[in-house]
């Protein structure tokens, strides 16, 4: 039996709305030298994937059963490629004719890091933001983005989800918390999760993508998946004995959590068991992690 071929890179594409050709996306790739592509469809109806599968016969199409978050979407398609790093990328983002420059992996290969997050440039060429800060006020966290990114600078998450991402890394991290829905938390929950595991995400100025239609927004509002990002990311402790989730995260828990007594004690229980299972890996707390962030 013949051995399976591993590109260098794949791109997992994930696809959002109707407005852009696919066809044309996918040649757009081509022509940029991906070999490996796997689209990743939002639902299972898809209408077009027969036909542009016959058309375009390296793409691996990915349709999931049900509904299920994009982390978790990126997740399944992690799964399916060996590829040592994967460019995670949408449909309507833009990379430049001439691909990603030699530049950018070389720089990738020299400072190994989680994922690299690439410059974004809206149709009119205009900055998006994806220089993202972290920073307590007190005991509130916030997230701040910032203009003037150096190249290299840590960011505390990829933007959008975009970026290079180190397969290996992303599988010893656990990947995307498919218990973690919304879109911001479950994406910062995976980047502040590689800064406390030792990891960290760079912000390259050598690799650029262009969207072509609406800069996302992102929701910030703390929601329940806010509730399970704070007790998995910002509540541990390291002491002197290591990492551990204090008693009273349950009692703040319970007051700001919406949740019943039952729901609180329940989640904590979870997410102290999952602290204590992966005491090893931490190298820092939030606050740690925080107070130690490079500026430019």
């Amino acid at each position: 039996m013949a051995e399976r071929t591993v590109e260098p890179l794949t791109v997992i594409l994930l696809n959002r709305g109707g407005r852009f050709y696919r066809s044309t996306v996918f040649q757009n790739l081509e022509n940029a030298g991906i070999a490996s592509v796997i689209s990743v469809e939002m639902s299972a109806e898809t209408y077009d994937v027969e036909s542009l599968s016959n058309r375009f016969p390296r793409v691996k199409f990915l349709v999931p059963l049900e509904r299920v978050s994009i982390g978790e979407l990126i997740n399944m398609a992690m799964a399916e490629t060996l590829s040592p790093r994967v460019l995670v990328l949408w449909n309507d983002q833009r990379l430049p004719s001439s691909g990603i420059s030699q530049r950018a992996l070389d720089r990738f290969a020299e400072n190994p890091s989680l994922c690299v997050v690439p410059s974004l440039t809206s149709q009119k060429l205009e900055n998006v933001p994806v220089y993202m800060v972290p920073a307590f006020n007190g005991k509130t966290l916030t997230v701040e983005s910032l203009p003037g990114v150096r190249d290299q600078a840590p960011t505390a998450y990829a933007f959008d989800y975009t970026g290079i991402y180190d397969r290996e890394r992303f599988v010893s991290l656990g990947g995307y918390d498919p218990s973690i829905t919304t879109p911001h938390w479950q994406n910062l929950d995976l980047g502040f999760r590689s800064y406390l595991w030792g990891e960290r995400i760079v912000v390259s100025t050598a690799f650029r993508l262009t969207y072509e239609g609406d800069i996302p927004s992102e929701d910030v509002t703390p929601d329940a998946s806010y509730v399970s990002f704070f007790l998995k990311n910002l509540a541990p402790v390291l002491g002197k004995k290591g990492i551990y989730l204090p008693t009273g995260a349950f009692f703040t828990l319970l007051a700001k959590g919406g949740l019943n007594f039952f729901e609180a004690i329940a989640l904590f229980r979870c997410v102290k068991r999952w602290v204590s299972n992966n005491r090893a890996r931490f190298v820092a707390d939030a606050h740690a992690v925080a107070a130690a962030w490079e500026l430019p």
